[in-house]
């Protein structure tokens, strides 16, 4: 595993929660979401609003990792990050932030 199929994952986990958040009403998200529809809100705005919320909550939790913005009130620090088999995703080289803007901002994204 490397940082880009790292980033990858991130992406497909953000993506399975958008469709679960708006697919079901089986959670406290999608409660809220159903009320919002029987409120009058459009589904293509509430997909957008929840996919740009959840896409800047992943993609600003990466690059925290990879130490190039503060989490919380932890300030800027880089995190050492390994796969299963040792291999390194990140270590303050830039490449989980690199990995993780492709994922969710390059073409794929």
């Amino acid at each position: 595993m490397d940082a880009l199929l790292f980033a990858k994952a991130a992406r497909e986990e953000k993506d399975a929660m958008l469709e679960n958040y708006l697919g079901s009403s089986d959670n406290v998200a999608g409660e809220q979401i159903a009320k919002l529809k029987a409120a009058g809100a459009g589904d293509e705005l509430l997909r957008e609003v929840f996919d740009s919320v959840l896409t800047d909550c992943f993609y600003n939790i990466l690059l925290g990792i990879d130490g190039q913005m503060p989490i919380g009130s932890l300030g800027e620090r880089s995190y050492r990050l390994l796969a299963p088999d040792s291999t390194v995703i990140s270590n303050a080289s830039g490449s989980l932030a690199e990995a993780a803007y492709e994922a969710f901002y390059g073409e794929e994204g």
